[in-house]
């Protein structure tokens, strides 16, 4: 029997449907690949990210779980981002790449006939209604698992019951998603940190600064929506002759930062050569781990634009690098908090500071990160043992 959740989203499935039918809509959306595919003859155990940042977490996490979870099956990893898909199908992860089916019953009924997913572990934030309730008919015990949680508010009436795992980021979350998930009785949750840090996790390091940088500073993840306060913010640094890298957000910006710099008079150059007086523009996917190897501070994006949703400070932060984000720290409000009170990131509630923003204390970052990887690493352990009990 149909219940609101499938009644809705059956009318919002058919509206899109009927939208799939313009070429131009379905080739900027991909409405029909979220319907129908394709999607590789499974069984897999389903992870599922919404963009690059919890994707990359997911792979990350895929290849931990290859090399951690005795006859660990097939993975598929889905995303909602095209751009993201292309990234994922072409990592050497050992796991199957696609886009994410549309929270409609008639497009879960075909993902599942054709995936036959174990288990799911969804990343962060993505609660689709349709997804939890698909999982828990098709499974006899619950098969799905929150990693790197991150909860503010979900739709009322949303069941949760299929959930057995669910690791938050922060005690803010973990508190908000009890209050609504109490009755489901979720047999493990805890305050698990923030899964993008895995990878350093697992290596074991200690935090270490660059040798040698030769950027100065580094904008990560800039949205041209974010261009007024990053434009002060670049001036200021080629004033000084710093040597500045750039790297946008979305691809699809690039020309458009390239355009608005050159308007400046500013001169811009193509990574990896980087100048002093210049700003060192990346145009490709997955440069960023490079770029922070050679710099010194770095300034996240998402930060300066009130309701985009700052991007990831802790790329950054393990890597060695001095880090800043701006006023608006949406949908990571606690973390930034906490890390802006411990001294480990600095927050600039105005570009007008940003010559003379905080430069936090390498000691102080690094204990800060060791306490945080004994919580990841402790909840990645208790991951690990659900999955195995799931698949007993």
């Amino acid at each position: 029997m149909l219940n609101v959740f499938d009644i809705a989203r059956l009318a919002i499935g058919t509206a899109a449907k009927v939208a799939a039918k313009v070429p131009a809509v379905d080739n900027r959306f991909h409405i029909n690949d979220r319907f129908d595919g394709p999607w590789p003859e499974g069984p897999f155990l389903w992870l599922h990210g919404a963009s690059l940042g919890e994707c990359k977490m997911l792979l990350n996490l895929s290849k931990f779980l290859q090399e951690d979870l005795e006859n660990c099956p097939k993975i598929l990893i889905t995303t909602q981002k095209v751009e993201v898909l292309k990234f994922l199908k072409e990592s050497d992860a050992g796991i199957e790449a696609a886009i994410a089916p549309a929270d409609s019953p008639i497009a879960l009924k075909k993902f599942i006939s054709q995936v036959k997913p174990l288990g799911l572990i969804l990343g962060e934030n993505e609660l689709w209604p349709g997804y939890l309730s698909s999982m828990r008919r098709i499974s006899a015990k619950p098969s799905i698992a929150i990693v790197s949680g991150r909860y503010r508010a979900s739709l009322p009436g949303i069941d949760f019951s299929g959930v057995g795992f669910a690791s938050m980021q922060t005690g803010g979350d973990l508190s908000r998603f009890l209050n609504v998930a109490a009755k489901s009785n979720i047999g493990k949750m805890m305050i698990g940190g923030d899964w993008k840090l895995l990878p350093w996790v697992r290596k074991g390091e200690d935090v270490k600064a660059p040798e040698n940088p030769t950027v100065d500073t580094v904008f990560v993840s800039m949205h041209m929506t974010e261009w007024a306060s990053l434009c002060r913010m670049v001036v200021s640094s080629i004033k000084r002759q710093e040597s500045v890298v750039l790297i946008p957000r979305r691809l699809t910006e690039v020309n458009a930062f390239r355009k608005a710099l050159s308007d400046q008079e500013l001169t811009v150059v193509e990574w990896p050569l980087v100048q002093k007086g210049a700003v060192s523009l990346v145009s490709k996917y997955g440069q960023t781990k490079e770029v922070l190897a050679t710099a010194k501070t770095a300034v996240v994006g998402g930060s300066f634009s009130r309701g985009i949703g700052v991007h990831d400070f802790w790329e950054p932060l393990q890597a060695g690098v001095a880090t800043c984000v701006g006023p608006f720290a949406t949908g990571q409000k606690e973390a930034v908090a906490s890390l802006v009170n411990a001294g480990v990131i600095a927050q600039l509630q105005s570009t007008a500071g940003f010559a003379k923003r905080n430069i936090p204390d390498a000691r102080v970052v690094s204990t800060y990160l060791t306490n945080e990887r004994t919580k990841i690493q402790d909840s990645y352990e208790q991951l690990v043992e659900f999955l195995g009990d799931l698949y007993k």
